[in-house]
Protein backbone atom coordinates (compact mmCIF):
# COMPACT_ATOMS: atom_id res chain seq x y z
CA UNK A 1 0.00 0.00 0.00
CA UNK A 2 1.12 3.52 -0.72
CA UNK A 3 0.66 6.57 1.47
CA UNK A 4 -2.70 7.29 -0.16
CA UNK A 5 -4.06 3.91 1.01
CA UNK A 6 -4.13 2.30 -2.44
CA UNK A 7 -1.91 -0.52 -3.70
CA UNK A 8 1.20 0.48 -5.62
CA UNK A 9 1.33 0.98 -9.39
CA UNK A 10 3.25 -2.31 -9.58
CA UNK A 11 0.49 -4.23 -7.79
CA UNK A 12 -2.11 -2.74 -10.11
CA UNK A 13 -0.05 -3.58 -13.21
CA UNK A 14 0.67 -7.10 -12.00
CA UNK A 15 -3.06 -7.73 -11.47
CA UNK A 16 -3.64 -7.50 -15.23
CA UNK A 17 -2.78 -9.91 -18.03
CA UNK A 18 -0.03 -8.50 -20.25
CA UNK A 19 -1.33 -7.81 -23.73
CA UNK A 20 2.23 -7.77 -25.11
CA UNK A 21 3.62 -11.09 -23.91
CA UNK A 22 0.49 -12.76 -22.54
CA UNK A 23 1.81 -13.11 -18.99
CA UNK A 24 -0.94 -14.16 -16.61
CA UNK A 25 -2.03 -11.89 -13.76
CA UNK A 26 0.41 -12.19 -10.89
CA UNK A 27 3.36 -13.28 -13.04
CA UNK A 28 6.25 -11.22 -14.36
CA UNK A 29 6.36 -10.31 -18.04
CA UNK A 30 8.58 -12.25 -20.41
CA UNK A 31 10.65 -9.22 -21.39
CA UNK A 32 14.23 -10.24 -22.22
CA UNK A 33 15.15 -6.81 -23.62
CA UNK A 34 14.11 -5.15 -20.35
CA UNK A 35 16.09 -7.68 -18.31
CA UNK A 36 19.15 -7.11 -20.50
CA UNK A 37 18.86 -3.34 -20.17
CA UNK A 38 18.77 -3.58 -16.36
CA UNK A 39 21.70 -6.01 -16.45
CA UNK A 40 23.71 -3.54 -18.57
CA UNK A 41 23.09 -0.86 -15.94
CA UNK A 42 24.33 -3.21 -13.21
CA UNK A 43 27.36 -4.20 -15.31
CA UNK A 44 28.26 -0.54 -15.88
CA UNK A 45 27.94 0.14 -12.14
CA UNK A 46 30.21 -2.84 -11.42
CA UNK A 47 32.86 -1.46 -13.78
CA UNK A 48 33.20 1.65 -11.63
CA UNK A 49 33.06 -0.31 -8.38
CA UNK A 50 29.44 0.29 -7.39
CA UNK A 51 27.01 -2.34 -6.19
CA UNK A 52 24.05 -3.34 -8.36
CA UNK A 53 20.89 -1.29 -7.92
CA UNK A 54 17.56 -2.38 -6.54
CA UNK A 55 15.56 -1.78 -9.70
CA UNK A 56 11.93 -0.76 -9.57
CA UNK A 57 10.02 -3.97 -10.35
CA UNK A 58 7.64 -1.93 -12.52
CA UNK A 59 10.50 -1.55 -15.02
CA UNK A 60 10.42 -5.31 -15.61
CA UNK A 61 6.86 -5.14 -17.01
CA UNK A 62 5.79 -4.14 -20.51
CA UNK A 63 4.53 -0.60 -21.01
CA UNK A 64 1.08 -1.78 -22.10
CA UNK A 65 0.65 -3.58 -18.79
CA UNK A 66 1.95 -0.58 -16.86
CA UNK A 67 -0.59 1.61 -18.65
CA UNK A 68 -3.46 -0.76 -17.84
CA UNK A 69 -2.48 -0.77 -14.17
CA UNK A 70 -2.16 3.02 -14.11
CA UNK A 71 -5.61 3.50 -15.67
CA UNK A 72 -7.15 1.01 -13.22
CA UNK A 73 -5.54 2.76 -10.23
CA UNK A 74 -6.70 6.18 -11.44
CA UNK A 75 -10.28 4.87 -11.80
CA UNK A 76 -10.23 3.44 -8.28
CA UNK A 77 -8.91 6.68 -6.81
CA UNK A 78 -11.49 8.67 -8.77
CA UNK A 79 -14.36 6.51 -7.49
CA UNK A 80 -13.20 6.50 -3.86
CA UNK A 81 -14.50 9.06 -1.37
CA UNK A 82 -12.38 12.09 -0.62
CA UNK A 83 -9.48 11.20 1.70
CA UNK A 84 -11.10 12.93 4.67
CA UNK A 85 -14.32 10.92 4.11
CA UNK A 86 -12.67 7.48 3.93
CA UNK A 87 -13.23 4.94 6.68
CA UNK A 88 -9.96 3.75 8.27
CA UNK A 89 -9.22 0.13 7.41
CA UNK A 90 -11.70 0.00 4.53
CA UNK A 91 -10.32 -0.77 1.09
CA UNK A 92 -11.44 1.26 -1.89
CA UNK A 93 -9.46 -0.57 -4.57
CA UNK A 94 -10.93 -3.21 -6.88
CA UNK A 95 -7.87 -5.43 -7.30
CA UNK A 96 -9.55 -8.43 -5.69
CA UNK A 97 -12.32 -8.26 -8.27
CA UNK A 98 -9.83 -8.14 -11.16
CA UNK A 99 -7.89 -11.12 -9.87
CA UNK A 100 -11.07 -13.19 -9.50
CA UNK A 101 -12.50 -12.26 -12.87
CA UNK A 102 -9.27 -12.71 -14.83
CA UNK A 103 -8.08 -15.94 -13.26
CA UNK A 104 -11.44 -17.70 -13.09
CA UNK A 105 -11.47 -18.09 -9.30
Amino acid sequence: MTDDGFPTYYEYALAHRCSTCGADPGTICDAPAKKQALQRIDDARALVGNDPRDHDPLHRLHATRQDAGSRHRARDIGKAPWPEDRVPGQRYDTLGQVRKSRTGR
